[in-house]
C-alpha cells in the first residue's frame, strides 16, 4: 500500500506520515463535527481538494468516505509538534494560492486543471505550497485506500486468507488491488 502511495503521488512517503500511518493507530472518529487542526475556511479548502484528487466516480469521492475528517483529526491529534508547525506554514502557503486562483469557486474542471498546475510544478506556486499539497495527497489517498467502505467494497477483501499462491493472473482477482 505505501509502494502504491508513493507511486501514485509520485515521489516517497513523507517521514511523519509513514511513522504515523505504520504506528497502528485506531480509527479516528469522523461523525463529529469538532476540528482539530483546520478553521471551517480551510476545513472547506481540503474538503474540495480531496474530492478534486478523489471524486466519486463509479466509487464514493473522498469526502464520502470521510477522508476529509481523518486528516483533520490526525493532523490535530497524532502528529507531532515539529510535524504540525512545518505543515501550517507550507498549508498557509497553498491556502494564499489556492485564494489567489479562487479555488472555492471554480469548477470540478476548473480545479483538476489547477492540482494538474500544482502537480507539474511548473513554477506556478511555492516549494511549500507543492509540499503542502504533496502531503495533503498522500494522506488523502492512504487514508481512502484504509477506509473499511473502500477495502470491503472495491478492493478484493479476504477477512479470513485461504491459500497462499504466489502467481496469480489480475483476472483471477477481477482487476482489483488487495485490500491491506
Amino acid at each position: 500500500m505505501l509502494k502504491y502511495t508513493a507511486l501514485i503521488t509520485g515521489g516517497a512517503l513523507s517521514a511523519s506520515f509513514t511513522s504515523v500511518f505504520l504506528s497502528g493507530c485506531s480509527k479516528p472518529e469522523t461523525d463529529t463535527s469538532e476540528l482539530h487542526f483546520f478553521g471551517e475556511d480551510a476545513f472547506e479548502r481540503v474538503s474540495l481538494m480531496a474530492d478534486t484528487i478523489l471524486p466519486r466516480t463509479d466509487s464514493p469521492s473522498a469526502t464520502d468516505v470521510n477522508v476529509h475528517h481523518t486528516i483533520d483529526t490526525m493532523i490535530g491529534l497524532v502528529f507531532d509538534m515539529d510535524f504540525k508547525t512545518s505543515f501550517r506554514e507550507q498549508w498557509e502557503e497553498l491556502e494564499l494560492f489556492l485564494d489567489d486562483r479562487n479555488f472555492l469557486n471554480l469548477s470540478q474542471s476548473e480545479r483538476v486543471e489547477l492540482v494538474r498546475s500544482i502537480e507539474l510544478n511548473n513554477g506556478v506556486c511555492t516549494s511549500s505550497a507543492k509540499r503542502a499539497y504533496t502531503e495533503l495527497k498522500q494522506q488523502t489517498i492512504a487514508y481512502y485506500l484504509t477506509t473499511e467502505e473502500i477495502g470491503k467494497n472495491y478492493l478484493n477483501y479476504l477477512p479470513i486468507p485461504g491459500d497462499y499462491r504466489p502467481t496469480i493472473t489480475i483476472d483471477e482477482v477481477n482487476n482489483r488491488a488487495w485490500t491491506i
